[in-house]
């Protein structure tokens, strides 16, 4: 058994050290506002952890006993942590445990917290030590399970907590873009001003309004005109743009395709050394048609699938627009109200979509560039539902040690249909699910 996981199944902290792991653990996987209740023990109200991911709030209870527990016991322990959810008025509950869960004894303490309404988060014993021994762990695995890093993990390490840091002081500036972003709707008079200079776009600035709004579980879906999936254009995409970056800077290019070839990464990045290089410009308006008449054709088809179904092609187009990168600015923007929308028309949500500019989501969309789609499609199903997989997802099988070799990892197969261990080849499917 490897070291980390023999020390975090014989866990020998202390209640106080767990919840700090799993804040530690929630700050990676990209949580916001994670707030510890009680640091240093006491009553913590059914609440070891308040954290926000995506717009979703969450309690994060943390469950570390020392050896193997029956799962009638983890379960009791779950069940009891549930009930923080409404007393605390978020959305779901995020469960971190040292404990061994199968895929069906997930599905089992995610019906307990439908059941209620609730959404439901499981960090498990190999997910939390995959997670430990991936360049983003290591620290953590230093500080909390005292197992030392080797020299390529401390590269690794290093090299991983430069982006870390960037991305950290990225996620202030946005922060205090935010706030100032709070200031100015609060003038209301001068942002209206602002919207009636454009005429030509202000069917697609009432959606903007529409999916900018606060959430509102029981409110109707918004009235939408002038936009539908249906009718995805080049041209449509470019007006969208034009809408969507109406606030620009002066000289920023709107509305039209880049006709400049870019790269992205950070300070001082070279094409060499770029993270992603996107497509050549002359290729933009091709790529950009091509994607477009394709979810068109297959809108039907899609449309009549599963939600697994209908979310995984949610995710690739997604990827592949944000690869296609078709404008100078604001790509991101565009690709997060375009699913937004496919939500609100494929799955009927009416929920704000956010999905927050983190490290994991980056994470996903590279893994997604060397054809892994599953971390993706966690981070997209979690910011539309409050949940990172969908009972029968083959999602939910993936980053498992192999059952049957125990040396290999399963991963989702290129079917998307099952998991398949990257070693002896072993495929296991995805259980049957009929959403009704």
């Amino acid at each position: 058994m490897p070291d980390t996981e023999l020390k975090l199944k014989f866990w020998r902290g202390d209640q106080i050290g767990a919840e700090r792991l799993s804040a530690t653990i929630l700050h990676i996987e990209g949580f916001s506002a994670v707030d510890p209740q009680c640091p240093l023990g006491g009553p913590d109200g059914l609440k070891d952890v308040l954290c926000e991911k995506n717009n979703w709030k969450y309690v994060a209870a943390a469950y570390f006993p020392t050896g193997e527990k029956l799962f009638r016991e983890t379960k009791a322990k779950f069940v009891h942590d549930l009930k923080g959810v409404q007393d605390n008025s978020v959305d779901g509950i995020v469960f971190l445990t040292n404990q061994s869960l199968t895929p069906g004894e997930r599905d089992l303490l995610g019906e307990e917290a439908n059941a209620l309404g609730h959404k439901s988060i499981i960090y498990h014993l190999e997910r939390i030590r995959a997670l430990l021994d991936s360049p983003s762990g290591y620290g953590a695995r230093l500080e909390y399970l005292d197992i030392d890093m080797s020299r390529e993990e401390q590269l690794s390490f290093f090299s991983q907590w430069n982006r870390s840091f960037a991305d950290m002081l990225q996620a202030q500036s946005l922060l205090i873009i935010r706030e100032i972003g709070k200031r100015l709707d609060s003038l209301g008079d001068v942002a209206e001003g602002l919207g009636s200079k454009l005429h030509k776009v202000s069917q697609t600035q009432s959606l903007l309004v529409n999916l900018a709004a606060p959430s509102d579980k029981t409110g109707s879906v918004p009235v939408v005109s002038g936009f539908s999936l249906e009718d995805l254009s080049v041209s449509g995409i470019c007006m969208l743009h034009r809408a969507l970056l109406f606030d620009a800077p002066p000289g920023t290019q709107v509305g039209l395709l880049r006709t400049r070839k870019v790269w992205l990464g950070g300070p001082g990045t070279t094409a060499a050394t770029a993270t992603f290089v996107p497509p050549d410009p002359e290729q933009v308006p091709a790529l950009l048609e091509d994607l477009l008449s394709t979810w068109r054709n297959s809108l039907k088809t899609v449309a009549a699938g599963t939600i697994n179904e209908k979310i995984a092609a949610m995710t690739r187009f997604h990827h592949r627009f944000v690869s296609i990168h078709p404008f100078l600015d604001g790509n991101g923007r565009i690709a997060r109200f375009l699913l937004a929308h496919q939500a609100r028309e494929l799955l009927h949500q009416t929920r704000r979509v956010v999905i927050e500019d983190r490290l994991p989501y980056f994470d996903a969309l590279a893994a997604a560039d060397k054809g892994d789609y599953a971390p993706l499609e966690a981070e997209i199903t979690q910011a539309i539902m409050g949940v990172e997989f969908m009972p029968g997802s083959p999602c939910q099988m993936s980053g498992q040690r192999c059952p049957a070799c125990g040396e290999g990892v399963m991963d989702v197969s290129p079917g998307e249909h099952a998991v398949m261990c990257n070693v002896c080849g072993l495929e296991i499917p995805a259980p049957p699910h009929d959403p009704g």
